[in-house]
């Protein structure tokens, strides 16, 4: 990867023209340089999943809608929030028209033509949009009005509760940059709505495997020329490993504006990639980066009391959406029912956990769905650490140390085997704190844990391959309904979804069903509740702690904090008047 982006990269200047004078600046002209972790692997939206992709690509790209920061409600972006009606049909038609004053980099309107191909590209089977495509299986087909090439309808054949969310977080390319052959033009959007239509299409279509061929590629996602979007930044340098750069487009349609999601206050937004820690410190101590992002607890707290930092820098932890727990292989004969699974769960001393290494940054959790939802189901209690609980729950589940050798063991599937198993971590201060504290817990009652340290990439690549018993784990959300089916369902098994741990209940893969095609509020809330109650009974998961999102950001810039990540929109920071 790092070849191609040096051969794509290294003689290109987008805007500016040439390389050499990329990373300069005019007299005047503000920027914003961000810290982000690793470097993203390509500014394509619907290819990657990463979220370091899209804060890079969230300043050039624009969905339909945006999200306010403080109620997440959907709010106007390039186009109006929907008109929403139920057709007799049983069919459903969410009517949007695009702001009037939207253009491509080359001028042209932004259209509902522009819309349709956005759309063609994501449910083309042979485009690698896979993680994305099931948000969009219930769209029908999109009716452009007569009379107005803006306005356009989404017609969606069954009830779904992130229609609205869907449709709104769509990227919209423009199709002169992308489909310049006009690859895409004779194929129906009804026809790849059709899954089975659409498999058709993929065997016998050549326009659609040439499209696929160009818009997979890595030139379409690396190369400043081939990345084109209506947002007010357009790339102009990538130095790989090291950094990336956007300047502000000079003929953005919006630059008149005020609505936090359509600014563009800074000239230049610089994203360095700072992998390691102790380098992002020294950054911030040298004042070469206003933002940073994602920083571990202990570092974060460090850093809190350096007077030094805190004399130029904010730091701000707000609740976020994701949550950290421990993922149970429901597959592996040793946790393969529920007692030994709860049992295990008392064995974890979450509260020292959280007073320990997160004091005053995470709370604690129950289940898949966080407190700050209004369908939390609070009549759960909190799993306690309880070691008598758990051996009492141990022999109820047939085991027992019948050798005296300190490990409990009991018969399974004919074959004595004793309690021991490797708990995976990831190799980061706060995962491995944590998995060390849970086999501390379980080793109390006689279980035998081996905390193994991994990268990122080969455990994630032992989870979706089922190969494990326990592993520190990781779930992030959006500010929208949750649809479990990608995480919980039985048919969401890798490859087919992230139902990692190999959970199966009729029940629950009952009530996601519902609750995705429930759009009562009320209704659906009482199906949520009744989910959380069948997940806390089966503990699939030793659920431990949400944490507060952290940033660090310059006392010099005006910003406002949100818990969707990253927290702040970088196109909307700006100099404070008397700096």
């Amino acid at each position: 990867m790092t070849a191609i982006l040096c051969g794509i990269l290294s003689c290109t200047g987008g805007e500016s023209g040439q390389a050499a004078g990329v990373w300069e600046s005019g007299a005047g002209a503000s920027e914003v340089t961000i810290s982000i972790r690793a470097e993203p692997v390509g500014l394509n939206p619907i290819l990657s999943i990463h979220n370091i992709s899209r804060y890079v690509y969230g300043n050039i790209f624009q969905t339909l809608n945006d999200r306010d920061p403080d109620t997440f409600e959907l709010v106007p972006l390039l186009a109006s929030t929907p008109v929403v009606e139920s057709g007799a049909d049983g069919t459903t038609s969410y009517r949007y028209t695009i702001d009037s004053l939207a253009r491509w980099p080359n001028g042209t309107d932004v259209t509902a033509a522009d819309v349709i191909f956005s759309l063609k590209a994501l449910l083309n089977p042979l485009v690698e949009a896979g993680p994305y495509r099931p948000y969009y299986d219930m769209i029908q087909d999109v009716v452009v009005d007569s009379a107005d090439q803006r306005t356009f309808y989404v017609i969606t054949e069954s009830p779904y509760i992130l229609s609205e969310h869907a449709i709104g977080d769509l990227y919209v390319y423009p199709q002169y940059a992308y489909d310049p052959e006009g690859y895409l033009s004779d194929v129906s959007l009804a026809d790849l709505a059709d899954p089975r239509r659409a498999e058709e299409l993929a065997e016998s279509n050549e326009d659609l495997r040439a499209f696929a061929d160009v818009f997979n590629s890595p030139d379409t996602a690396l190369n400043p020329d081939r990345i084109v979007g209506s947002g007010g930044y357009a790339l102009i340098g990538w130095e790989p490993g090291q950094r990336i750069r956007l300047k502000r487009r000079d003929n953005y349609w919006a630059q008149d504006r005020t609505e936090e999601g359509l600014v563009a206050y800074p000239d230049y937004l610089n994203f360095r990639i700072i992998s390691d820690y102790s380098a992002e410190i020294n950054a911030l101590r040298d004042n070469i980066v206003d933002v940073a992002l994602d920083m571990p607890v202990d570092v974060f707290r460090d850093l809190q009391d350096d007077e030094y930092l805190t004399a130029s820098y904010d730091f701000v932890a707000i609740p976020g959406f994701k949550y950290f727990a421990v993922l149970l292989n429901s597959d592996d004969p040793l946790l393969g029912d529920s007692l030994t699974r709860r049992a295990l769960a008392h064995t974890a001393n979450v509260d020292q956990l959280i007073e320990q290494l997160l004091p005053g940054l995470a709370q604690r959790v129950v289940g898949p769905v966080l407190p700050t939802k209004s369908y939390y189901n609070d009549d759960l209690p909190v799993i306690p650490y309880d070691l008598a609980a758990a051996e009492r729950l141990l022999r109820q589940a047939g085991w027992s140390d019948t050798n005296g050798n300190g490990i409990l063991d009991r018969v399974i599937e004919g074959e004595r085997r004793e309690f021991q198993f490797q708990l995976l971590s990831f190799a980061m201060p706060t995962s491995e704190a944590v998995t060390l504290v849970i086999a501390e817990g379980a080793r109390k009652v006689g279980i035998d844990i081996e905390v193994v340290r991994m990268e990122p990439r080969a455990l994630t690549s032992m989870l979706d391959a089922g190969d494990f018993t326990a592993s520190f784990y990781g779930q992030g959300f959006k500010p929208t309904p949750d649809d479990f089916t990608q995480v919980w369902a039985s048919t969401s098994v890798p490859p087919g979804g992230t139902n990692r741990g190999n959970f199966h209940n009729v029940e629950a893969d009952s009530l996601i069903r519902r609750i995705a095609v429930t759009p009562d509020a009320d209704v659906r809330d009482t199906l949520y509740r009744r989910f959380q109650e069948i997940i806390y009974a089966n503990q699939p998961m030793i659920f431990l702690y949400s944490p507060y999102d952290r940033v660090v950001i310059a006392k010099r810039f005006e910003y406002r904090i949100s818990a969707m990540a990253p927290n702040l929109k970088f196109n909307a920071l700006r100099l404070k008047v008397n700096q």
